[in-house]
């Protein structure tokens, strides 16, 4: 029996947070033990409950020179926690996390996969990776994040093994609905940090409007990080007269649902590494016009199994919508393809068995 802990610096739920429940859900319970921690109670503690996954808090404190006794403190409570859940692996899904626990992992040589959900800055590296403290292993969701980070990873940690595993959806569980609005829904599924793009969704609206078309536009997410960018969207949405056509949902436990009430789905990301919204709506049959940056087309075959273009250019994703619009047989050829790539490619088992290598290689 092999213990793995799943540590996160949030408590709400996004998409590295739901690859690490995809994982929960699907390793032999036969072989794993599986536990959590996180920063609060809350949503993401929740869902991991519900799962029968033990959850715990943590502040993710993070070791300085400067604070010697919260430094001290942090250190042996990890080092309390390995002890008590008799922990052979840490699985992070983010830097902050790690660094929190690496001194203490190191102490009792403890295993710390960091899964890589998105790029970061060689700077933030050396802050996390200092005073030669590395982890296992670095867990990249797309080649192209390995190809941006994967030689300044390794020179900063060269006993760190790396590995690429693209994200995954169940496509037993995101399933094709019929789809019959009286209007055409288009949605985006993001949380509202600038990075994804919502101003040129909006702008993309607007440019919709003024050629004479009608679809609604159904805004799936909320401020996790706690920006305070939906008032500021909203604001848009008057400034660009759009207070009819658009709905803004927050977080939602329900995304399956909506999703498939979607006719189409935009991401307007301008950075991403390999989102699961986008195979949760492939896997649902969905048309998707997405920007293609970073590793999306790892993804999106364009023309193919979706409509790729340029980040931050409205106009591009506006007269891709056009297109799918004039066009219902190209929209739902795009769908099945969309729907046939994500079972063939990124379904969980092939998934699951690649994690249980990296966990296995250990």
């Amino acid at each position: 029996m092999m213990n793995i802990c799943f540590v996160h610096n949030v408590s709400v739920v996004g998409g590295a947070e739901r690859v690490s429940q995809g994982i929960m859900q699907n390793l032999p319970i036969s072989d794993y033990r599986l536990s959590l921690v996180c920063t609060a109670k809350g949503e993401l503690s929740k869902e991991c409950e519900q799962l029968s996954v033990p959850t715990e808090t943590n502040p993710m404190f993070q070791p300085s020179m400067r604070n010697p006794i919260k430094t001290l403190t942090n250190f042996i409570g990890w080092k309390n926690l390995i002890k008590k859940n008799q922990i052979d692996i840490f699985h992070t899904g983010d830097l902050i996390s790690t660094r929190s626990l690496l001194r203490a992992a190191l102490f009792t040589k403890t295993k710390i996969v960091c899964h890589i959900h998105f790029p970061f800055e060689e700077d933030f590296a050396k802050w996390v990776f200092s005073a030669n403290s590395q982890p296992s292993g670095f867990l990249f969701c797309s080649q192209d994040l390995q190809n941006n980070l994967g030689a300044m990873l390794k020179k900063l940690c060269p006993k760190a093994s790396q590995w690429v595993v693209h994200n995954a959806v169940d496509t037993d569980v995101f399933l094709p609905q019929k789809v019959s609005n009286k209007t055409i829904k288009i949605g985006i599924i993001a949380n509202l940090q600038f990075r994804k793009g919502h101003d040129d969704f909006l702008d993309m609206a607007k440019n919709l409007k003024i050629s004479g078309y009608s679809p609604v536009y159904e805004i799936i997410g909320g401020d996790i990080l706690q920006e305070p960018r939906e008032p500021l969207l909203k604001e848009r949405v008057e400034e660009l007269e759009l207070n009819q056509e658009v709905t803004f949902h927050g977080q939602v436990n329900n995304v399956k649902e909506l999703l498939q009430s979607l006719d189409i789905v935009v991401c307007a990301s301008h950075e991403e590494a390999f989102p699961i919204s986008i195979l949760e709506a492939m896997a649902c049959g969905k048309p998707i016009v997405s920007t293609n940056v970073n590793g999306i087309p790892e993804a999106i075959i364009d023309g193919e199994s979706g409509l790729l273009v340029s980040p931050s250019s409205p106009e591009e994703l506006s007269n891709k919508v056009k297109f799918l619009m004039d066009n219902p047989q190209n929209m739902k050829e795009i769908g099945d393809n969309a729907r046939k790539r994500v079972h063939h490619h990124f379904g969980k088992n092939v998934f699951i068995q690649k994690i249980i290598g990296v966990y296995k290689s250990l």
